[in-house]
């Protein structure tokens, strides 16, 4: 769920599974859990950020432009923005707090990601490019790097 390696001069940190929020973001969500509840999942998140934190502290001292790859894109953007009408979830934002924490830390030149599905595209955040790579065999993200510089980034959607 966590790992990191190096190919090609950058490093590649990987952060597995968040369907959501790693913890409750809105009121709603929050009157569904009991104190006890709640002191676990923000015991869990801390572990959580901690052990990606360690491997972006690592990778630093390596010097090489890290690529973020996360399950889900990060909280509060463009790309992570509930957007249907009849989704009880309309207009909130449902992406994970630890990959947009990471980014506000450490930087990283890309941060790949997906599981929202509404917004095939990408947003700024500082100086990372954050990239919803889109669902389904309709969509491709072109990302071609040199060095420390985006070279492309093109998004397609084919026919269905």
């Amino acid at each position: 769920q966590h790992k990191s390696k190096d190919i090609k001069g950058y490093s590649i940190i990987g952060y597995g599974v968040s369907s959501g929020p790693e913890y409750p973001q809105y009121k709603r969500d929050l009157a569904r859990y009991n104190f006890r509840e709640l002191r676990q999942l923000k015991k869990e998140y801390k572990r959580e950020f901690s052990k990606i934190d360690k491997l972006f502290k690592k990778a630093k001292k390596k010097g090489k432009p890290v690529i973020f790859l996360s399950h889900n894109v990060p909280f509060n953007t463009s790309l992570d923005k509930i957007v249907n009408p009849a989704s009880p979830r309309d207009g909130d934002h449902f992406g994970s707090l630890i990959t947009r924490r990471i980014i506000d830390k450490h930087q990283p030149k890309i941060c790949v990601g997906g599981h929202i599905h509404e917004h095939f595209g990408k947003d700024r955040i500082g100086k990372t490019t954050a990239i919803n790579a889109g669902f389904g065999k309709y969509v491709n993200t072109l990302l071609e790097l040199q060095g420390n510089k985006i070279k492309r980034l093109e998004f397609k959607r084919g026919k269905k």
